[in-house]
Formats: structure tokens, sequence, C-alpha cells
């Protein structure tokens, strides 16, 4: 069995931080083990706009380590596990 070596918590959060409102691609582990490659952002843009439920749902997310990611080939919110992520650009 092959293992798949994955980033820190804390530099998939330094990246997060760094990319404001840019587009950014994401290689993660899925629950079921297999890999996913999505674009989108960690951040909206000014036309995406969020309620006040939206922003404690993020919030509560984040808490447990999920991050929201508004992928753009499938116009969704996403989630992914911070401690899951295999490559950031």
């Amino acid at each position: 069995m092959t293992t798949i070596e994955t980033f820190s918590p804390t530099v998939v959060k330094d990246f997060i931080k760094g990319r404001d409102t840019r587009i950014a691609t994401v290689t993660f582990l899925k629950t079921d083990g297999s890999l996913r490659v999505a674009n989108g952002l960690f951040r909206p843009s000014s036309h995406i706009i969020g309620s006040e439920r939206g922003y404690k749902q993020s919030e509560h997310m984040k808490s447990i380590g999920l991050q929201p990611f508004y992928d753009l080939h499938k116009k969704a919110w996403i989630s992914f596990y911070l401690d899951r992520v295999v490559d950031l650009k």
C-alpha cells in the first residue's frame, strides 16, 4: 500500500491566507481514499453574496478542520479536511 504525503494544516492555512480571492488548485484525499483535484476560490469575490447563516456554517466547518471551497467547475461549494491536502497551486 502506498502512503501519500499530505501538507500540515498550518501550511494549508498559510496558503489560503495568501490566495485571497485568486483562483487556486487543490488536490486532496476524499473520505473514500481517492484523490480529487478542484479549481476554485477559498474566499468568494464580491459577486458571490453570502448570508449570515452561510458565514456561521463556514466558521463551524473551519473549527472542525474542514475548509469550504467554491469549485468553479461544479459551480458549488465543496469542502475538504485541511490534513488531507496533497498539493496546492
